[in-house]
């Protein structure tokens, strides 16, 4: 027994010693951020997002650049908070529009839009791309909510554009031509109509014009010609653009539709691809979601 009490008196010499000697400095151990998936699936390195509202008042719609927006960067801007953002399913990101009276637009067009635009240079939009250099764009798209049409056309849902080749004139043309504006019409627009996918291209209204007669986005020299892909609802769908010199070839699900005719080869714009949410209406009540799953461009 005594040597039972006397282990026991050492073992509370000892713990009272320990208690009385300094508590050693914490050490902070900092640990690197993972690199978040959804983030890295998205390179943005060449595209920068144009949006509806113009906080900074300076006349025109807020632009956020490919480095503000690339790396997950869209993430940190408050300003893009219920415009572009992740999807809940951690699967894609959601570009949001709404029309909005006291919103802004872009310059010739009176409808809002949340939407990438490609920059070949990420610091100078004036380096884009022609026909003969060629360009894919392939995305996975979906539309998740439209709301209702009320003008008096026929359509049941507000239609908007999905993805674009926009042309833009060269700075060349624009030089010669002492144009105080680079604007051209788009190539190409994927537009959603009632759950109906429709692509509608460019073409000469008289195919005997050229040259500098064309360098223009008059309605009375360019029109449209339209093919209907079908229905693809509010289903994810994938959709591919093939442009090059006189060919344009657009796959939706697998579905391919080419354009060739007289008027692409005539074709004298540069070109950049855009890719979004581009609602087409001017109806307060108007929006449109759309989720984009992926985004791939080459040339």
């Amino acid at each position: 027994m005594k040597k039972i009490a006397l282990l026991i008196l050492a073992m509370i010499l000892i713990t009272s010693c320990n208690s009385e000697e300094e508590t050693p400095e914490r050490i902070e151990i900092v640990v690197p951020n993972e690199p978040d998936p959804a983030a890295s699936s998205f390179d943005f390195s060449n595209w920068k997002v144009t949006v509806p509202f113009d906080n900074n008042n300076d006349g025109s719609p807020d632009e956020f650049s490919p480095s503000q927006i690339n790396d997950g960067g869209y993430r940190n801007i408050s300003a893009l908070d219920g415009f572009m953002y992740d999807d809940e399913d951690g699967n894609g990101i959601i570009f949001y529009t709404q029309f909005d009276p006291n919103g802004a637009t872009t310059a010739n067009s009176s409808y809002p839009r949340t939407e990438l635009r490609e920059l070949i240079n990420p610091s100078n939009s004036r380096y884009n791309w022609s026909l003969s250099d060629g360009g894919i764009l392939k995305v996975r798209m979906q539309v998740l909510e439209a709301s209702d049409n009320t003008g008096t056309g026929s359509l049941t849902k507000d239609r908007f554009i999905m993805a674009q080749i926009h042309g833009i004139i060269k700075p060349s043309d624009l030089a010669r031509l002492n144009l105080s504006s680079d604007s051209a019409p788009p190539l190409l627009k994927l537009q959603w109509r009632d759950g109906n996918l429709f692509a509608y291209k460019k073409t000469l209204e008289d195919d005997s014009l050229s040259g500098d007669n064309i360098i223009t986005r008059d309605s009375n020299v360019w029109g449209d010609i339209s093919h209907n892909f079908g229905l693809v609802g509010y289903d994810p769908f994938d959709l591919e653009i093939r442009a090059s010199t006189g060919r344009l070839e657009v796959i939706v699900n697998g579905q391919s539709h080419v354009f060739q005719d007289i008027s692409l080869a005539k074709w004298p714009f540069d070109n950049y691809f855009k890719a979004g949410n581009y609602i087409q209406t001017t109806d307060p009540a108007g929006y449109s979601k759309v989720k984009l799953y992926s985004i791939e461009v080459s040339h």
